[in-house]
């Protein structure tokens, strides 16, 4: 009997996904790294590690080393030699390139449902804030991270149907924020939350056959591929929606720059096989259209409830 090859799939995020959030963007970067490789290429994280002075037990942050250009040392950040850094970030790529790696990303502007909240909120006299809060109480705050973590996953099923292959997915815990991507685990693999004959549908009938598990992992995982996800993430936003902080020194700029250069060329040359696609909000009804429909109804069923006078302000709709 044909043994399977099994792959796994490493999904982190960069950008502020919630809609109350400050900023109009986020994305998320997957990585499909074959088990055996991961395994391997964890071994030999280790090892560079070791070699540049890296705690071999902390991760590496990509804002940390290479915009902070700082360390972790037993709880405490210090500063690394650029030279370091550089070097460190030079081996780091030819072990990257040299990899059968394939890259997903997946972007998002938030500003369509932050204009339906304003929208709203203006025709029912209240404010976007109140709005926003009573998203939140329906669970609906941070929806559209659960919907991007979706399309990943059901992407990961159709990557697997091809190469005949079974798979898992890994996620970085984001603690409280965790059910997201229970959710969208489970609605991946639930085909009845797509329409019958539709893309996502078949992708959907291949996550449940092919995705065998979902593992979250804390930032004491040591995981090469949230490492490289994780600096992925970081280096196309900055490249891609402008660097989040312009520093004073024209210096360090530069040398960010250029960071953001190098691990940029990387991406592209590992999204040959899918280019990173912006998911807008007709895209979004086909991969997660119970959830558009969710939150625009919840928008529509909020009421401003009168209160008698004197009464302390509470929330609408309860004692």
């Amino acid at each position: 009997m044909k043994k399977l090859n099994n792959y796994i799939l490493f999904i982190d995020e960069s950008g502020k996904s919630k809609l109350s959030d400050i900023g109009d963007n986020f994305l998320l970067c997957g990585l499909i790294i074959d088990k055996d490789l991961h395994a391997a290429l964890s071994s030999y994280m280790i090892s560079l590690k070791e070699k540049f002075g890296i705690p071999p037990n902390e991760n590496i942050h990509a804002f940390d080393l290479f915009e902070d250009e700082k360390i972790k040392i037993e709880g405490a950040k210090k500063r690394m030699p650029l030279s370091k850094i550089n070097t460190f970030l030079t081996r780091l790529s030819h072990v990257v390139q040299g990899s059968e790696i394939v890259c997903l990303i997946v972007r998002m502007d938030k500003r369509p449902y932050k204009k339906m909240i304003s929208t709203t909120a203006r025709r029912k006299k209240v404010s976007d804030r109140a709005l926003t809060n009573y998203l939140k109480r329906g669970g609906l705050h941070g929806f559209l991270y659960e919907a991007l973590t979706r399309k990943l996953i059901l992407e990961f099923g159709h990557f697997l149907q091809e190469e005949d292959a079974h798979g898992e997915v890994v996620a970085e815990s984001r603690r409280q924020d965790d059910h997201a991507v229970l959710e969208a685990f489970l609605s991946a693999t639930t085909t009845s939350k797509y329409k019958a004959q539709t893309i996502y549908h078949t992708w959907s009938k291949f996550s449940f056959k092919r995705i065998h598990g979902l593992t979250f992992q804390n930032k004491k995982g040591l995981s090469f591929g949230l490492e490289i996800a994780d600096l992925f993430a970081w280096s196309h936003f900055n490249k891609h929606y402008g660097k989040q902080r312009l520093f004073s020194s024209r210096s360090k700029n530069i040398r960010v720059d250029a960071r953001l250069k190098r691990i940029g060329k990387i991406i592209e040359d590992l999204c040959i096989r899918k280019k990173p696609e912006d998911i807008t909000l007709p895209k979004l009804k086909k991969v997660a259209g119970d959830r558009v429909s969710e939150f625009t109804e919840t928008l529509q069923q909020y009421k401003s409830f009168s209160v008698p006078s004197g009464t302390p302000p509470g929330i609408p709709g309860e004692p």
